[in-house]
């Protein structure tokens, strides 16, 4: 079994084993974080319009509880999320023309000014028309 982990990680199929559940108290740390950084915030403007003052802002305090949060929040997200995988187009388009690989049907549009040039050309006079005016 040894072995084949070994053969396994050499081909990268093997996951690194991490403490997901630490970050994912983070993450849920720091949403709380800015959660709590919003209801702040409210019972602030309700504080303001009980003493009748204008709002001029959040105090200081609530700027650093959302700038905490969304650090822990990233860090989180960051530790949480899987390893990168290598893209490897040398795999996949090794058999394929270069014509074969960058032709997309789905932006060719045949509507455009060329068939309208095309019908200019052919009714003016002296561009080799072959119609004759009586």
């Amino acid at each position: 079994a040894g072995q084949e982990q070994v053969a396994r990680a050499k081909q990268g199929m093997v996951k690194k084993n991490r403490n997901v559940f630490g970050y994912q108290m983070l993450l849920f740390l720091g949403l709380c974080a800015l959660l709590h950084a919003g209801y702040s915030t409210i019972q602030y403007r309700r504080y303001l319009r009980m003493v009748d003052q204008d709002y001029t802002g959040s105090p200081l305090d609530v700027h650093l509880e959302c700038l905490i949060g969304c650090a822990l929040s990233l860090l989180g997200v960051v530790g949480i999320a899987d390893d990168l995988e290598p893209v490897r187009l040398a795999e996949t388009y090794h058999d394929k023309a270069l014509d074969d690989v960058s032709f997309r049907p789905e932006f060719m549009t045949f509507n455009h000014r060329g068939r309208v040039l095309g019908l200019l050309s052919q009714g003016a006079p002296g561009q080799g028309s072959s119609k004759k005016t009586n």
